[in-house]
């Protein structure tokens, strides 16, 4: 079992009430916190000493349930709060060490928002997605000429690092991450810029509803 120093102690009646989704990525974030490698096993202890009444074994509740923390791994991932799996150990992307501090101002917070500070590698990878918007021809062409820029589609997707073939659901998870790392360097222009590519290409981030396929019966032949 890991042995937390001191972890903090949790109503039941607040934490009973939100999705576990959510308390699996605020117990990696405070894994995170306290320099511990988010393994499996480490994480299912975490899930289970920080609130053990949603991660425990329903007939001996004083050992954890490690199926339930492992069902929410790949919704989690799907989500895009965390990536990696059982093997090679996981990792919240900035979109859950966001996410875990919204759940954290529900559970009652640890410390005022004001005083939690980006981890170094986090803020790292997002600066390398800033200056790779910045240098894009989408970017220097807004930059340019404002709300009367003209850059195409094909811009638009190469700035998110997309082809022409890419699902609506791929451009838009892409465009909410680059949104995520311009406001963790505090770049109001390229949230705005962002904002505008949004607008502009809007009918491209809805997935398209194909009509089901009929079957075609086949008339039954007189005798």
């Amino acid at each position: 079992m890991l042995n937390l120093n001191n972890p903090p102690q949790f109503d039941s009646q607040v934490y009973t009430k939100i999705a576990l989704n959510d308390l699996l990525v605020y117990s990696m974030h405070f894994l995170h916190t306290q320099g511990i490698a988010l393994t499996s096993e480490d994480i299912i202890s975490a899930c289970f000493t920080l609130f053990p009444k949603r991660f425990s074994l329903v007939k001996y509740p004083y050992w954890p349930d490690s199926a339930v923390v492992s069902r929410r791994w790949s919704e989690c991932r799907r989500k895009g709060y965390l990536v990696g799996g059982v093997a090679t150990g996981f990792k919240l992307t900035p979109r859950g060490f966001r996410f875990a501090e919204k759940v954290e101002k529900i559970l009652g917070g640890l410390r005022p928002a004001s005083n939690h500070v980006v981890p170094t590698a986090v803020k790292t990878r997002a600066g390398k997605f800033v200056r790779a918007m910045e240098t894009s021809d989408a970017f220097r062409d807004y930059k340019k000429h404002g709300k009367n820029s003209k850059f195409n589609e094909f811009d638009f997707r190469s700035m998110l690092l997309c082809t022409m073939e890419s699902p609506a659901e791929t451009l838009k998870r892409n465009l909410d991450q680059f949104k995520e790392y311009a406001d963790i360097n505090g770049r109001r222009d390229l949230l705005t810029f962002l904002e505008f590519c949004a607008h502009k290409f809007a009918h491209l981030l809805v997935a398209s509803k194909k009509p089901p396929v009929k079957k075609m019966q086949k008339a039954k032949g007189k005798k």
